[in-house]
């Protein structure tokens, strides 16, 4: 038989057990939860998401995941149940309102949850969450861009010099220039979908640009990239 993978898992062996989380104490708090999804590197196969519960009105973070896979109600029973019983702040407790997203794995919670007093909520925008989530990114930005090296004032105009180039690996694709082995020297645009430019007659760096340029240029043009 194939596991549901929505199914909601509760009792012994899983964070969320009602009959532990039924004897904390409730307070008349609210907080928001969900997952989001973290930017994936080129080398990694698959996305990691990050979930976090958060108390209003202050946006204190209560509890905290990075997952290597798409949520799941057990994802998320998993979170809250941290949140309530090994919150990374202030004592446990049971909130009176949790403010979710409207994603429809969470629904086999809700009814688990209002057997604890705690009201569901469905919410388009989750505020707290959405400051926290971009302060998260900020952090992970700036510990990966530790130890860059920094660009001289010649090279930072590159991107005046190849204009469609800078474009396109800004917000489209990535390149691919120099040596194959049985192709000589290449040059590739890549998007998502694979490879949309691809020269192997230029004999140096500055040719290979020149080409890139120019195909990107006439791409940006035909597909009506601003």
């Amino acid at each position: 038989m194939v596991s549901n993978e929505n199914e909601l898992k509760l009792g012994k062996g899983v964070a969320f057990v009602k009959s532990q989380l039924n004897r904390l104490r409730q307070e008349d708090e609210t907080w928001e939860a969900d997952f989001r999804a973290l930017p994936k590197p080129i080398i990694q196969s698959t996305t990691h998401y990050v979930g976090m519960a958060l108390a209003q009105p202050d946006g204190f973070l209560r509890a905290e995941s990075e997952i290597d896979h798409s949520p799941t109600v057990n994802d998320l029973a998993t979170l809250l149940a941290y949140a309530m019983k090994r919150p990374l702040i202030e004592g446990p407790l049971r909130p009176r309102h949790i403010h979710l997203r409207g994603n429809p794995k969470w629904k086999p919670l809700f009814s688990a949850l209002e057997e604890l007093g705690i009201e569901v909520a469905i919410k388009t925008d989750l505020p707290k969450f959405h400051g926290a989530f971009g302060e998260f990114l900020a952090h992970v930005r700036e510990a990966h861009a530790a130890g860059k090296v920094k660009a001289t004032a010649t090279q930072t105009k590159v991107e005046s010099l190849f204009p469609s180039i800078a474009k396109w690996v800004n917000g489209f694709g990535h390149i691919e220039i120099g040596d194959q082995e049985g192709f000589r020297f290449i040059v590739r645009a890549i998007d998502n979908g694979g490879v949309v430019f691809e020269d192997d007659r230029p004999n140096t760096l500055a040719e290979a640009m020149a080409a890139l340029e120019k195909a990107l240029a006439e791409i940006s043009a035909r597909e009506g990239i601003e």
